[in-house]
């Protein structure tokens, strides 16, 4: 299945028109619809530069965003699935995959990023060695967990990093808000050829 997106779709109406497709039941493997759902993404959501209209429809559609803590449950239970299948790095790979769909050009970039799409605020903790800092993370804040379980955010900065420093790397969350830590860390090393 392919679908052939136009730029200036509401995200609504990208996956209406993807669940409206009944020729198959699995969803399309189309970079186009990731782009373009990133590119939405890193526009944020900015209420003040709403019209009237855009205003008056988000006031009604905004009863039907999931609240964050039926999120933060649904993550906790994928991630206890794919634990017990002993497979982790899944959810490091999707992050990863999505990381460099976003294509930073830099650490601000990604901080917006991270900022106006609340998944936290995303802050250099230390430069030697690199561990990036995400306060507020929504994925794990308010979960009490023993160990780190932001596989996906590690995911996502290791794809995002590479495309900031042209470099491979590998990111590890050394400490999690789940696990009781006052944020989560990200220790992010360059892969040395």
């Amino acid at each position: 299945m392919h679908i052939h997106l136009k730029l200036n779709k509401e995200m609504g109406e990208i996956f209406k028109e993807i669940m409206e497709d009944k020729e198959k039941n699995d969803l399309p493997n189309d970079d186009g619809l990731v782009n373009e759902v990133v590119e939405h993404l890193k526009k944020g959501f900015n209420k003040e530069k709403m019209t009237f209209d855009e205003k008056k429809y988000t006031d009604r559609k905004i009863k039907e965003y999931i609240p964050l803590e039926l999120f933060r449950v649904m993550i906790y239970i994928v991630i206890k699935k794919i634990k017990e299948r002993g497979s982790e790095i899944t959810l490091y790979e999707m992050g990863y995959e999505f990381g460099k769909f976003l294509e930073p050009k830099n650490i601000r970039e990604l901080k917006t990023f991270f900022r106006k799409n609340n998944l936290g605020i995303l802050e250099i903790e230390s430069r030697k060695p690199f561990i990036l800092k995400v306060r507020e993370c929504a994925m794990c804040g308010g979960l009490d967990i023993n160990e780190p379980i932001c596989h996906f955010d590690a995911g996502l900065i290791a794809g995002a990093m590479e495309c900031i420093l042209k470099k491979t790397v590998v990111v590890d969350e050394i400490k999690c808000m789940a696990q009781g830590a006052d944020a989560c860390y990200f220790k992010i090393e360059v892969v040395k050829d």
